[in-house]
């Protein structure tokens, strides 16, 4: 697979992931299973985890899409 075809989704992942790195250093406890696991209120850790679902999801569309953009064309 060429460099070209991977870009924007390694960069999305990139983006994201990176992101849900910054908001896992600016939390007090760093990461904490427990406030993972607590959903009587929002933590930064569900912040985090949304983030790298999100990156991961928004890869693989990118990825699809242009897997079959190159093979219309």
């Amino acid at each position: 697979m060429r460099w070209d075809r991977v870009r924007l989704s390694l960069g999305l992942l990139a983006l994201f992931w990176g992101l849900a790195f910054v908001v896992a250093l600016n939390d007090v406890d760093f990461f904490s299973l427990a406030d993972l696991f607590d959903t009587t209120e929002p933590h930064h850790e569900h912040i985090v985890a949304a983030l790298l679902l999100v990156g991961v999801l928004a890869a693989t569309v990118s990825w699809i899409r242009e897997r079959r953009r190159i093979r219309v064309d």
